[in-house]
């Protein structure tokens, strides 16, 4: 398993969504931090007129009660959980279950320390005293307590500060996933269509991302114009291509004939030559008509069961009066049958190319070898000359069109598109067709293509 592609960080969304998500939990731990370390805002208000006309009458309700506990009960009953109680001459609290969370007592001390009453005011809680009384010989402060009421569930300041946290991290990473998935996506999109567009898919175009109106909508729209105008040049070059060689048959076959009328009447030394370059141009011509239709698509493929040994013997043979004249020898391994469902005629036309390829730049008396290995899903086949090999850089560019590798095989006849048409038929047959050299020098042509159900061995 490739440990690096479950890495967050090889992935343009995992970094933004890292980064983004960073960025806001930092910026979260920083506010709840500075929360924590901000002062508290506690602040002692005098009275409003109408609490410290009650506060009166209710020191005058609390004074006739003499007995300690009767008053702590009386509260308790009336007055539940809304009263707290101190001692002044102990400084310590008599009912400190009615005392609100997170509530510093010394407050109270410093409120019954006051001539008259005030009112206390922390965060959501009110306390207002002191009102000093007599009970059981002692002086006791009482302090009124109110609170706001309850707040709903959902408002944040209510919840705990570890569960707030968490529910803050989740929004931003769910923000923060959602804002890297927005701009990737797309991106997405785009780099599919370019995969599509360069095998061949020309009329492949980029709709969601050219629907957008921002920049990524203008790079969309960008590459479908772009698209268009390479799809437009490629066909008309294709058109161009056919009409030529269209074109140029039917002179061809008129100067051929003229030759042969010629030939009959006598004997001229230049006629050979011009029946051989004539030949030649015809080659090309057969080979130019079929490369643009490969690469076209307009070539029908007519699949049938065929034997890929017997077809190879086929084709060593009759390209074996050439090999005879250079006294080379062609040698094929390969097993008695192996079966694929094929266009023999055009499969054969690859083959042959890629052959008659090693035979023309292998030297005299040298060994061709043909190797078919049948797989599991595949087929494979081995062509090896003894040549003078092509360099590392070029062996991606000896199947494009008139390619040539060096000055010396610019000298050698040949149209420049038996290895090009031979790319374009493997592929049409779902297959792949590659170049290396060996350590021994030379050139190997390997081409895998995928086995029928009846010729795949059995298990």
């Amino acid at each position: 398993m490739n440990w690096s592609r479950c890495n967050p960080v090889n992935y343009l969304a995992g970094r933004i969504f890292l980064w983004f998500w960073l960025v806001l939990s930092v910026a979260v731990a920083g506010a709840i931090l500075l929360a924590r370390g901000w002062p508290e805002q506690t602040e002692i208000r005098r009275l409003p007129h109408p609490v410290a006309e009650q506060f009166r009458h209710l020191k005058e309700h609390f004074q006739p009660i003499a007995n300690l506990t009767r008053l702590q009960q009386d509260l308790e009953r009336k007055y539940k959980g809304r009263w707290l109680m101190v001692d002044v001459d102990n400084n310590q609290l008599l009912n400190p279950e009615a005392l609100p969370k997170n509530f510093d007592p010394n407050w109270l001390t410093e409120l019954s320390q006051l001539n008259r009453p005030r009112m206390l005011v922390y965060k959501n809680t009110f306390v207002m005293g002191p009102l000093v009384i007599v009970a059981s010989d002692k002086n006791v402060a009482l302090f009124q307590l109110k609170q706001r009421p309850e707040q709903a569930w959902w408002q944040l300041h209510t919840l705990p500060e570890g569960f707030l946290l968490i529910l803050l991290l989740a929004v931003s990473a769910v923000a923060s996933l959602i804002l890297a998935l927005s701009i990737t996506r797309p991106l997405r999109e785009l780099s599919s269509s370019h995969l599509k567009f360069a095998q061949g898919e020309l009329d492949n175009r980029v709709t969601a991302l050219a629907a957008r109106k921002d920049e990524l909508g203008d790079l969309g729209r960008g590459f479908n114009t772009m698209a268009a105008q390479i799809e437009n040049l490629i066909h008309n070059q294709q058109r161009l291509l056919r009409d030529v060689s269209h074109e140029l048959r039917s002179p061809l076959t008129r100067s051929q004939l003229a030759l042969a009328l010629q030939q009959r009447q006598g004997d001229h030394p230049q006629l050979q030559r011009i029946e051989m370059e004539l030949k030649l141009l015809d080659q090309l011509l057969d080979e130019l008509l079929t490369f643009s239709r490969l690469d076209a698509g307009q070539y029908p493929l007519e699949k049938q069961q065929l034997d890929l040994t017997e077809l190879l013997y086929a084709i060593i043979e009759l390209n074996q009066l050439e090999a005879d004249a250079k006294q080379q020898q062609v040698h094929l391994n390969a097993p008695e049958e192996c079966w694929l469902d094929a266009d023999q005629r055009l499969l054969g036309r690859a083959i042959e190319n890629v052959l008659r390829n090693a035979i023309k730049y292998s030297p005299a008396e040298s060994l061709i070898l043909c190797t078919l290995k049948q797989h599991e899903h595949q087929l494979e086949l081995l062509i090896q000359d003894q040549g003078p090999g092509v360099p590392a850089e070029s062996l991606s560019q000896i199947f494009a069109p008139f390619y040539r590798v060096s000055a010396v095989r610019e000298h050698q006849n040949g149209t420049g598109l038996g290895l090009a048409i031979a790319a374009s038929a493997i592929r049409q047959h779902q297959g792949s067709i590659s170049a290396t050299v060996p350590e021994t020098g030379g050139l190997v042509i390997r081409i895998l293509l995928p086995l029928s159900n009846e010729g795949r061995p059995l298990a």
